[in-house]
């Protein structure tokens, strides 16, 4: 079964003035994806525009932004760099499941916002996290499920759940139980299109790494990329953070008396 509803979250905050690598601010949820409408309707049917405000960490948690230092036994699925933990506190109780939760990034990649940047986390119903940060609209770079958080006006990612449904249909031709195990990943910048399972591709202004699509099963996996805007980001510190959001470590703190 998917996370439920109040498991997840899509939030939004805006990069305070003098960040730097350390900062503290207001996350808010943002205005609801698709996806979130669906899992509403879902859970509460005709009465969807009811449903609680439940998520995670609450509607408004204060994000931190900290130095997590270097990575402890780095290896080829961990790579050695310095780290940054984000981590989304409840204001309060009601409407949050838990008190905090918290997963790491690359150092390198919050090196990259400026003061005003939207920066955009989600997680998700199969329980990944995607993040964002958009400037002026236009996208700085993207890691994780990306799918899942905004991507500017100028770059586009997607499952291309119509092609797959074609495709699937073919092979059920030979074999009525035949379905795909893992799900192609479209990329669109300015009216050019990618479907890739894996593999970096440079695109239009961006360099984009798929680590994989999304894979099949009960949740599932999401998809993993990390994409740059070339000269504004590192390429190899959107790549690590990818790394480390497709390794499904999201730290949770149940509140004070859950464990008594």
């Amino acid at each position: 079964m998917v996370i439920p509803l109040q498991g997840t979250f899509e939030y939004v905050a805006v990069v305070p003035d003098q960040a730097g690598t350390g900062f503290s601010c207001q996350a808010r949820l943002r205005e609801a994806s698709a996806g979130a409408r669906w899992a509403a309707r879902l859970a509460f049917g005709k009465h969807a525009q009811d449903a609680p405000c439940a998520r995670l960490v609450g509607p408004q948690p204060i994000l931190h932004v900290g130095d997590a230092g270097p990575t402890p036994n780095p290896g080829p699925r961990n790579p050695a760099t310095q780290r940054s933990r984000l981590t989304l506190t409840a204001a309060e109780r009601q409407n949050a499941t838990v008190a905090e939760a918290s997963f790491l990034l690359d150092q390198g990649v919050i090196s990259a916002l400026r003061p005003g940047d939207f920066l955009h986390m989600a997680r998700t119903g199969c329980g990944r996290i995607g993040v964002s940060a958009i400037r002026s609209k236009h996208l700085i770079f993207a890691a994780g499920a990306i799918t899942h958080v905004p991507l500017g006006c100028d770059f586009e990612a997607l499952t291309p759940m119509d092609l797959v449904s074609e495709a699937e249909a073919v092979f059920r031709k030979r074999e009525t139980g035949f379905h795909l195990s893992e799900y192609p990943v479209e990329i669109r910048v300015s009216g050019d299109h990618r479907i890739m399972y894996r593999g970096r591709i440079g695109l239009g202004s961006f360099e984009v790494w798929v680590l994989h699509g999304f894979c099949v099963g009960m949740p599932g996996t999401d998809e993993c990329l990390s994409v740059v805007r070339k000269d504004a980001c590192p390429v190899v510190d959107a790549n690590t953070s990818a790394l480390f959001l497709d390794s499904d470590h999201l730290e949770m703190a149940r509140w004070d008396d859950d464990c008594r």
